[in-house]
């Protein structure tokens, strides 16, 4: 192979390659995922969510007060508790749905959804 040849083939496996790359930088993370007996939320906006509020299966809720932009909280499904005072039985208790409400600091109401939730 000549110089010339070599030198084109370097360069158009450089560009493939951080081609490639590129593609596998760019997976997104889930915005709410359970796990571990958890649930965890994540923030993928640049603005802060405010005075949020957290409903498992609907019925049981917990929050937090801030979720900084680009940021996350993790909170154990035992903290979620009912209007009457029950906690979840992780044990018999599917999860079937997560809403996330919320507001940014300008006000723009926040709402993230997992599963299929009925009422929120």
């Amino acid at each position: 192979m000549s110089r010339t040849v070599k030198g084109w083939l370097a360069i158009w496996v450089i560009v493939a390659g951080w081609l490639l790359w590129q593609q596998g930088c760019n997976e997104t993370l889930e915005a709410i995922v359970v796990s571990d007996g958890a649930v965890i939320v994540r923030n993928q906006t640049e603005a802060d969510w405010l005075d949020v509020r957290i409903w498992v299966n609907e019925y049981y809720s917990g929050g937090a007060r801030v979720i900084p932009a680009n940021g996350f909280v993790r909170e154990p499904l035992s903290r979620f508790v009912a209007a009457q005072g029950q906690t979840i039985d992780v044990a018999r208790t599917a999860i079937t749905s997560i809403v996330v409400l919320g507001r940014t600091p300008d006000g723009t109401r926040v709402r993230v959804a997992w599963g299929k939730p009925q009422l929120h």
